[in-house]
């Protein structure tokens, strides 16, 4: 383990070395793509001060140079380890230091909870922090050839399909921003002799030798004895493996959006007629159809199963999915409730301060001023606020006014953390929304006919929240419980 203060002077020579020896080319191409196409936007490198991190870091700043100041070193402290903890984050600091980079840490307080999802849940919120105040979406890892190993010999045992074993992916959207780890195609002892070749040292976790970890025992025993079980070199046969893999989820994603886009009728989904397809494409449609039309944040497999085991029964059902969520199988079509059919044009209306306004699309919205305290200020620049639901708003004046309407030929929207404006339905296809989707989903306008909010995108960046002002506005779009 390197010591806190021993980072070298000449770090940004030996960076420029490090890129000639592991040059862009050997990255994994779908991550260099996308960094090249994001080049010149705000992004975010996180390091946890890992060889892997180190690695990563010191590449993005040698192939990507200026500015620096749009370059972000990020570092979360789960103070779990006492000084080592403490060390890791000043060696970290050091480094961005060195770079002329900045930096920002984040701090917890330490917790009983010490799993790997509580951890990774701690440094997602920081992350979603930064990203916002830096109007950042591309957050930088350094996931490597051993991590994908690792990661299907962890999912695998639980169940998991074609998306599940394609983790963790080149270039990832989460939570409204980008993921990118440009090292899948580098092993962990690759990294490290290539660091060590230069002289630059890293940090070791010490919590990375506990057995206590399902990880760390797959690390440290079940990948070890697979590569010398195996008569092939079993990292470069994984690494095909994941981009198949992804390739085949791509393409099924595809095929499932077309044939979703046929079937879903407004609020319901015919889904008896699918039954002629393949049962995992059926899989996907229903599961695109209760995400993103029906809003519904998590489905199970096992829950899933039973969806599909009552279609091939052809007998209506009913299954509770969630709280207040009900799913009907009657009369052909899937569905939450029983519903009056859609009108699918509807003019401009105005949306009233403090009452419900139940739209054509069978969802309401709801516009309210509020006074801002700390609490709510933290949970939006957190990035806790589900964008699909609810914006928050800076209020110009107290007599503004808003409205609602459908999309119009030529709109444009510079939603926050986007590199600029573009149309509106460039917008909707780089989000692979069907048809019905783009259709039937009201525009949040001033009464200049501004666009201020699409449910689905972040707000507009010009009305953004980044101080404390006195008061604010929330828009919640939510499905009506009402039949009227």
């Amino acid at each position: 383990m390197s010591n806190p203060e021993s980072t070298p002077s000449d770090l940004s020579r030996k960076a420029g070395e490090l890129l000639k020896n592991t040059p862009a080319s050997v990255w994994h191409p779908l991550s260099t793509k996308f960094l090249r196409s994001s080049e010149g936007m705000p992004w975010v490198i996180a390091c946890s001060g890992g060889a892997d991190s180190i690695m990563v870091l010191l590449l993005a700043y040698a192939l990507f140079p200026k500015p620096n100041e749009r370059l972000t070193v990020i570092h979360f402290n789960h103070q779990m380890r006492g000084d080592e903890s403490r060390n890791d984050a000043v060696f970290v600091e050091k480094i961005a230091d060195r770079l002329g980079l900045n930096f920002e840490l984040g701090l917890t307080k330490p917790s009983p909870k010490t799993d790997e999802g509580t951890l990774r849940k701690q440094r997602q919120k920081f992350y979603r922090q930064v990203m916002n105040q830096k109007c950042a979406n591309v957050l930088i890892q350094g996931h490597n050839l051993d991590d994908i190993a690792e990661t299907m010999l962890w999912r695998i045992p639980r169940g998991v399909g074609v998306e599940g074993l394609c983790a963790p992916r080149p270039v990832q959207e989460l939570f409204q921003f980008y993921l990118v780890r440009p090292l899948l195609t580098l092993s962990r002892d690759y990294i490290r002799k290539a660091l060590t070749h230069q002289r630059i040292d890293w940090r070791d976790d010490s919590t990375n030798d506990k057995t206590v970890y399902l990880r760390n025992r797959i690390r440290k025993n079940t990948l070890p004895q697979w590569r010398a079980d195996s008569d092939r070199n079993v990292l470069q046969g994984v690494c095909r493996t994941r981009n198949l893999l992804e390739e085949q989820d791509y393409a099924l994603g595809q095929w499932a959006r077309e044939v979703l886009q046929e079937y879903c009728e407004g609020q319901s989904l015919r889904a008896v007629e699918l039954t002629r397809y393949p049962r995992g494409l059926i899989r996907k449609v229903i599961t695109l159809w209760l995400v993103e039309i029906m809003s519904l944040s998590v489905i199970s497999h096992n829950q899933l199963d039973q969806i599909l085991d009552s279609l091939d029964a052809q007998k209506d059902f009913k299954l509770d999915l969630a709280r207040g969520f009900t799913l009907i199988s009657q009369n052909n079509l899937l569905s939450q409730n029983i519903r009056q059919p859609i009108s699918r044009c509807w003019r401009t209306c105005s949306i009233p301060f403090n009452c419900k306004t139940f739209l054509p699309n069978g969802f309401l919205l709801e516009i309210h001023a509020l006074e801002l305290n700390s609490e709510l200020l933290d949970q939006i620049k957190s990035g806790m606020v589900d964008q699909r639901k609810n914006a928050y708003l800076s209020l110009v004046e107290l007599s503004e006014k808003f409205y609602f309407r459908q999309r119009q030929k030529g709109d444009r929207f510079d939603p926050l953390g986007s590199p600029g404006s573009k149309k509106v339905k460039d917008w909707m296809i780089d989000r692979q929304w069907p048809q019905d989707t783009k259709d039937r989903v009201p525009l949040i306008v001033n009464y200049a006919n501004e666009i201020i909010w699409i449910p689905g995108f972040p707000p507009l960046k010009g009305r953004s929240i980044n101080s404390h002002p006195e008061k604010v506005i929330r828009l919640t779009y939510t499905r009506s419980t009402s039949l009227c």
